[in-house]
């Protein structure tokens, strides 16, 4: 039943994608073309933003005076790769109890949908929420698989921007990441702890929270930290070409213990991040995008540095941007999971 429904996400997906993709060529072939919005930051592709999250995922021309101000979007990834689990193990010969230990090395399939939505209440300032949900499927060897869906951390965000020259545009922005995700980390220790004291949910929750960002590529995991409190700020900038668009950015995922339970007080996280897209027609954009984690507070797992990569394609056809793209992590603990991630999203402006 789960999988079926998770097919049918998907489909529908595609069938959007496909009817922005006709009415594009349609368009094109009448000789019209579509009044664009403002350049996106790169993070609709791979969100870094609440109102990233609701803003058209290329770089296009300023909508000007009049222009859209309310932006809402679905942002999917489809993920494979192994995360720690809780693992119930089956009572053995000469005992009826039923037990569980701690697996690194789990197979888990992961579906981590984020939806946004922001405000451009003036000029220069705006506002957006994304919220984050998963859906997800672990398979340990010589055990049963248990299936389970969670909420994220709800992100709150404002954000600043304003020009700098033709083309070129610098975005300043807060966000706070609300402790509003479940679950609890799985102890080294859990063969030692009885069955009756296993939160099975609450580890599973864990799981889940661990593999929706590494199958994001470790580029937005404020989103996916239960037990903690995130402050993040962003600077970025947007320079929107003819036909080329560049988007750098960087913020620092501050993320403050609220759960006793959790080992360090703080993790600190340096996310960089650039996008390179490129118009090939007014409604087809092909990009890249490569961003580094580089970990440099909390536990030594939590010091840690990843790369990643994505190319995307982009089509739009009038308020409507589809996108779809592959995450493939190059170094760090989403590459050593053996990660993979698929991105499908959909955006609207109005």
């Amino acid at each position: 039943m789960e999988r079926r429904s998770h097919g049918c996400c998907l489909l529908g997906l595609a069938i959007v994608a496909a009817r922005v993709t006709a009415g594009a060529d349609a368009a094109a072939h009448g000789g019209m073309d579509e009044d664009r919005t403002r350049p996106d930051q790169p993070a609709d592709a791979a969100p870094a933003s609440a109102v990233a999250d609701a803003r058209p995922p290329t770089g296009s021309d300023d909508d000007g005076e009049g222009g859209q101000r309310v932006r809402a979007g679905l942002d999917l990834v489809l993920g494979w790769g192994k995360v720690p689990f809780a693992v119930q193990n089956l009572p053995t010969t000469g005992t009826q109890a039923i037990t569980y230990s701690r697996s690194d090395a789990t197979p888990s399939d992961v579906q981590s949908f984020v939806l946004g939505a922001s405000l451009e209440a003036t000029e220069h300032l705006g506002a957006g929420v994304r919220i984050p949900f998963m859906l997800g499927t672990f398979s340990p060897v010589g055990s049963a698989a248990r299936a389970t869906t969670s909420l994220g951390d709800v992100e709150l965000e404002g954000e600043w921007s304003t020009r700098l020259g033709a083309g070129l545009e610098i975005v300043a922005a807060l966000g706070v990441a609300l402790p509003t995700a479940q679950g609890a980390e799985i102890p080294a220790t859990l063969v030692d702890v009885g069955a009756s004291s296993v939160n099975e949910s609450s580890y599973d929750h864990f799981s889940l929270a661990r593999a929706a960002a590494l199958a994001r590529g470790y580029e937005d995991n404020a989103l996916f930290e239960p037990g903690r409190l995130g402050a993040v700020p962003r600077l970025s900038f947007v320079y929107q070409g003819a036909r080329l668009a560049l988007e750098p950015y960087v913020k620092v995922e501050n993320l403050i213990r609220t759960s006793s339970s959790l080992e360090a007080p703080y993790v600190g996280e340096i996310v960089a991040a650039v996008r390179a897209g490129y118009r090939v027609r007014s409604h087809l954009e092909v990009a890249a995008r490569a961003w580094a984690n580089v970990g440099f507070a909390g536990t030594p797992d939590d010091r840690r540095a990843a790369v990643a990569v994505e190319p995307d394609l982009i089509v739009s056809s009038g308020p409507l941007r589809a996108y779809g793209g592959l995450v493939v992590p190059l170094v760090g603990p989403p590459e050593e999971a053996g990660f993979f991630g698929a991105r499908l999203g959909l955006v609207a402006a109005f």
